[in-house]
């Protein structure tokens, strides 16, 4: 029953791990490179970095940091870099990736990009914190603790002044797998993840409304769709917030200046799908340069 309970345990911290830093980042329109390298120069050349805290109070909750590079287009095609280190609970996860994309003009202003991510994930699972959480030796998944596994993913995104729509498979491998006393339990699997957004005018004070939604597909469990929007006053403030399927809510306050500096903030709370008598928080800090 132990042994069991061990095994459902690496299984459920393994796919929330996988999927932490793109389904729960709140700002996707600014982190869209996390889930789609067809954003590499599609806004030029930028460097960003993203950290987010999620279920505070909690120990050893889920954290994230994301730095990305992007440089500026050079006859169509764009080369960028990011790094993602995700720790939850025993599951530590560090992704170094490169990113290309190339711009295909669609005329009226529009934009196809076409990119492709490559890299590798270096996974840490603290065995000696399994065995303090579950009171249980096991040595059959001392193999897990340590391992590097490939990263290779595709995208789209189509742009233009008015909206935009993002479609994307961020890893299409699956080379972690879980396994007790040599039996093939569980793996992970490639996840979809679809965005999409406008800007409409609103004729007051340069003012517009910038509704999005996105929607995350998981093989392996529940779906996810986000949606909410944004109040951007004069492309220098927005005000906005949205909403969750898995329960949670979310605002966020966006500042940009006129020397290439974004800088956001957003915090998120709610009752997880479920757990009727748990609340959770978590915030978001993002900051981009321009140049």
């Amino acid at each position: 029953m132990k042994k069991q309970f061990i095994t459902t345990l690496l299984l459920a911290v393994g796919f929330y791990s996988q999927a932490q830093v793109q389904e729960n980042l709140l700002m996707e329109r600014f982190n869209m490179n996390a889930f789609n390298p067809a954003y590499v120069g599609s806004e030029g050349r930028e460097v960003s970095f993203t950290t987010r805290s999620a279920w505070q109070g909690v120990a050893d909750a889920p954290r994230t940091s994301y730095f990305f590079y992007s440089g500026n287009p050079k006859k169509n095609l764009s080369l960028g870099g990011s790094v993602i280190s995700n720790k939850v609970y025993i599951d530590t996860r560090t992704q170094y990736a490169v990113d290309a994309s190339y711009q295909l003009e669609m005329g009226g202003g529009s934009n196809l990009f076409l990119g492709i991510k490559a890299g590798a994930t270096s996974k840490n699972t603290d065995i000696e914190g399994l065995e303090r959480i579950t009171n249980v030796s096991n040595p059959s998944i001392a193999s897990n603790g340590t391992a590097i596994f490939p990263v290779f993913g595709f995208g789209a995104l189509f742009k233009s002044e008015k909206f935009y729509i993002s479609a994307s498979i961020p890893n299409f491998l699956n080379p972690v797998k879980f396994v007790d006393d040599n039996a093939f339990i569980g793996s992970e699997k490639p996840m979809t993840y679809l965005l999409a957004g406008t800007s409409i005018d609103t004729g007051a004070f340069g003012s517009k409304l910038k509704p999005f939604i996105s929607t995350r597909l998981n093989p392996n469990g529940e779906n996810q769709t986000h949606f909410g929007g944004t109040f951007d006053f004069k492309d220098t403030v927005e005000v906005g917030g949205g909403y969750k399927s898995t329960g949670y809510s979310n605002v966020m306050l966006i500042v940009k200046t006129k020397f290439g500096l974004t800088a956001a903030y957003a915090y998120d709370f709610g009752t997880p799908n479920g757990q009727a008598a748990v609340t959770r928080s978590g915030y978001e800090i993002f900051l981009k340069f321009k140049f």
